[in-house]
């Protein structure tokens, strides 16, 4: 299998988007850190998942935004592994606040777990990965990094950070074969709290395909980008949108 031995960190990997990617990536050969914040019985379901493909998996409560958590959960997943090759930053917070009314402290908690989380776990892995000359890093990025919304500048700031992030990771951890790429999803049909999210036709009437995408879209890139048949892929920005503008 094309990742088969490497070891994989998923954050936000309890549902949706990480869920599926933390399965992907086990499909392919990866044992993974599945991370969820505070829902220990999601964590496990989708660690028991991973191990029904074959992989072994260590499901870990830590909520990224807190350094301290972040920092110690690092910590156990390296004594546990001994490694991790590839890193996939999906943890993320949305909450909506008009600037006006929004607190530094309100700003802090979105950067801290939309961008900071990325940095703290990337700095983690890259020791390994510079020793190993492999390793993979997956950003999940957003529209707003595209589409300023109303109450969503913190949202904003923080994902157009991870696309930078990617462009000065790529140049610089590519001659020690680290390859740093960022996805962009559009409209993702997930679940919360066991139902249907529910379907918004204004937006579907703007998607070409005419219709949601869906986790697996996130998750099929994903695999692919940590595989060596994207061994020349670095760097880049790719929105998996149903051809919707992002602008």
């Amino acid at each position: 299998m094309a990742l088969d031995g490497k070891v994989a960190l998923v954050t936000g990997s309890g549902r949706n988007i990480g869920r599926s990617i933390a399965l992907a990536l086990a499909k392919e050969g990866a044992n993974v850190v599945v991370n969820a914040r505070t829902n220990r019985k999601e964590a496990e379901s989708v660690a028991e998942e991973v191990r029904a493909l074959g992989a072994k998996a260590i499901p870990m409560l830590a909520d990224v935004g807190d350094r301290e958590q972040l920092e110690a959960m690092l910590d156990q997943a390296l004594a546990e592994f001994g490694r991790i090759d590839i890193v996939v930053n999906n943890a993320a917070t949305r909450p909506h606040k008009p600037f006006a009314e929004m607190s530094y402290e309100d700003w802090r908690g979105v950067l801290a777990t939309d961008l900071d989380s990325a940095f703290l776990s990337t700095k983690a892995a890259l020791p390994g990965m510079v020793e190993r000359k492999w390793g993979r890093v997956i950003n999940l990025s957003g529209l707003q990094a595209f589409q300023g919304r109303h109450g969503g500048a913190h949202i904003s700031a923080a994902k157009v950070g991870l696309i930078g992030f990617t462009r000065a990771l790529a140049t610089e951890l590519a001659p020690d074969g680290i390859l740093v790429n960022c996805i962009v999803p559009g409209l993702i049909d997930t679940t919360r709290d066991g139902e249907a999210r529910t379907r918004p036709s204004s937006r579907l009437s703007e998607i070409p395909v005419g219709r949601m995408g869906e986790p697996q879209d996130i998750a099929s890139l994903c695999s692919f980008l940590c595989s060596d048949a994207a061994g020349f892929i670095t760097g880049q920005t790719i929105h998996v949108n149903g051809g919707e503008r992002d602008f």
